[in-house]
C-alpha cells in the first residue's frame, strides 16, 4: 500500500478545506490500473456510510475489493455534512461550484491519469455527477482528463429525479427545516444533471450500474427504482433488500450487493481490458520496511506532535527496533516475506481506515486508543492462528513501526 500525503486545497470561498479525499489502499508497487473513489451520502462518513455494524470488527467492505483486485487503488471521500449540507440549500445553490472544487481535490491526488470508478451512496452519486460535469467541460486538461478517463459510476440508491430529494434531506441532522423553495430549486438541479448524464456518459464510455431499496425509512420510500433509473443504456436498475441507509452496508463477501458490484467491475475491467491482478511480489516487503518519500521528522517528533508523553514515545522507539529486527531477521523465505507483507497492510490498511479519521478531526487520546483497540488489534488478533511470524504484541507495535518509516501520520488539525 502506498500512502499520498494529504494535500490541504485551498477552497476557503466555500468553507470546504478540509473536505479530504484519502488513500485506504494501493498496491505495494504502487503501480494500480484504476483507482476507485467511493462517495457517500450527506450526513456520513466513509467508515459508517460502507460498514455493516452486523458484520465483522474492522471490515469495511470496499477494502474486500483490494483481494478481489489487488491491481486498483481504493479512494474515500469524506467532508463535513453540516457544511456541505448548508451548500446544497445556501442562496445560491452552489452544488456545481462544489463540485467543481471537488475536482481540483480530485486533480491534487493525481486522479484521471488513470481509468476511473466512482462508487456513490444516495445524493453523492448526484455529486459525482455534478463533478464529471464541471471535469467535462473544464479547458484545464487534468481536471478534463477525469471526466475522459472515468470507466464507470456505481450507484447506490442515488436519485435521478427531483422527487425524493426532500425525503433524503429529511433523513440529514438540521437539514429538514430548510426552505421549501430552495429544496425545489435543488430537485430541478438533479433533472439537469441527470439530462446531462443521460447525454453524455454513454457516448464517452461511461459504463452505469444502478441499484434501490425495496424497505421503507421512516416510513417512505426514499428512493424507488424510477428515481433510481440513470436512463442509460445497459442499466437495469437491481433491487436490494434494504432500507435507503443500509443499502450501502453489506456485512459478508456473499451478500447479493457486494457481489453484484463485484460483477460489475470484473466485466467493466475484462471489457476496458485493464490488468487488475496481483502484480506485486515478495520483494514488495521492502516498500514497508524501507523509509518512504515524505516529511523526515522522527518518530519521536510525530508522536511528539500527536500528543504522545515522553514515556510513550521512549516505548514506541523501543518497539519499533524490535519489530525492525525481527522482520530483518525472520524475512529470508519468500513465504515470510509474503506473510510479513501481509501482516503490515492489514495494519496499514486498518489504522487508515479506522484510526487516522479520528486524529484528523482532533479525537482525543483515549478515543483513538479506544478505536485502535477495537478496530484494529481486535480484528486482526483473530487472524493472529493464522500467521505463526507474529503474535498479538507486534500488532501494535507495527503501528509504530509504520510510523517511523513515514507510513503513518500522527498530525492533528491545525498543527
Amino acid at each position: 500500500m502506498r500512502i499520498v500525503r494529504t494535500q490541504q486545497i485551498n477552497l476557503r470561498r466555500y468553507h470546504l478545506s478540509d473536505f479530504q479525499l484519502n488513500e485506504i489502499y494501493t498496491p505495494p508497487n504502487g503501480l494500480p490500473a484504476v483507482d476507485v473513489v467511493f462517495m457517500h451520502g450527506l450526513g456520513d462518513a466513509f467508515e459508517s456510510c460502507w460498514q455493516n455494524p452486523a458484520g465483522k470488527s474492522g471490515e469495511v467492505w470496499p477494502v474486500w475489493l483490494s483481494e478481489a483486485f489487488p491491481g486498483i487503488s481504493i479512494w474515500g471521500l469524506d467532508y463535513p455534512t453540516s457544511k456541505y449540507s448548508a451548500l446544497l440549500n445556501g442562496p445560491d445553490l452552489s452544488l456545481l461550484t462544489v463540485a467543481a472544487s471537488l475536482s481540483e481535490l480530485l486533480r491534487a491526488k493525481k486522479i484521471g491519469r488513470r481509468p476511473l470508478v466512482l462508487v456513490c451512496h444516495s445524493l453523492g452519486g448526484v455529486i459525482a455527477k455534478a463533478m464529471l460535469r464541471a471535469c467535462e467541460s473544464s479547458t484545464t486538461t487534468p481536471k478534463k482528463a477525469i471526466f475522459d478517463n472515468c470507466k464507470g459510476v456505481v450507484f447506490l440508491a442515488s436519485p435521478h429525479s427531483g422527487s425524493p430529494l426532500a425525503s433524503i434531506l429529511s433523513l440529514i441532522p438540521g437539514v429538514a427545516s430548510k426552505q421549501t423553495q430552495e429544496l425545489e430549486k435543488a430537485g430541478a438541479l438533479l433533472v439537469d444533471l441527470n439530462t446531462w448524464y443521460k447525454n453524455k456518459a454513454p457516448s464517452a464510455g461511461v459504463r452505469s450500474c444502478a441499484f434501490y431499496e425495496t424497505m421503507n425509512t421512516k416510513g417512505a420510500m426514499v428512493v424507488d427504482a424510477g428515481s433510481a433509473n440513470p436512463g442509460v443504456p445497459d442499466c437495469d436498475p437491481i433491487p436490494i433488500d434494504a432500507n435507503h441507509r443500509d443499502i450501502c452496508k453489506f456485512g459478508h463477501r456473499d451478500e447479493f450487493g457486494y457481489l453484484c458490484i463485484k460483477n460489475f467491475l470484473e466485466e467493466l475491467f475484462e471489457f476496458e481490458r485493464l490488468d487488475v491482478a496481483d502484480q506485486v511480489s515478495v520483494d514488495d516487503l521492502e516498500y514497508y520496511i524501507s523509509t518512504v518519500q515524505g516529511d523526515r521528522l522522527s518518530l519521536a517528533e510525530k508522536l511528539e506532535k500527536g500528543g504522545k508523553c515522553d514515556q510513550e514515545i521512549d516505548d514506541a522507539e523501543a518497539e519499533k527496533e524490535r519489530i525492525h529486527k525481527m522482520v530483518r531477521r525472520n524475512a529470508i523465505s519468500g513465504s515470510a516475506r509474503q506473510k510479513y507483507r501481509q501482516f503490515l497492510s492489514e495494519v496499514l490498511t486498518l489504522f487508515r481506515v479506522h484510526i487516522a479519521p479520528l486524529i484528523r478531526s482532533g479525537a482525543d487520546e483515549v478515543a483513538v486508543n479506544t478505536a485502535i483497540h477495537s478496530k484494529l488489534l481486535a480484528p486482526l488478533s483473530e487472524k493472529q492462528a493464522l500467521n505463526d511470524l507474529f503474535n498479538v504484541a507486534d500488532i501494535h507495535s507495527a503501528i509504530y513501526y509504520l510510523t517511523g518509516n513515514c507510513h503513518i501520520n500522527w498530525t492533528k488539525p491545525h498543527d
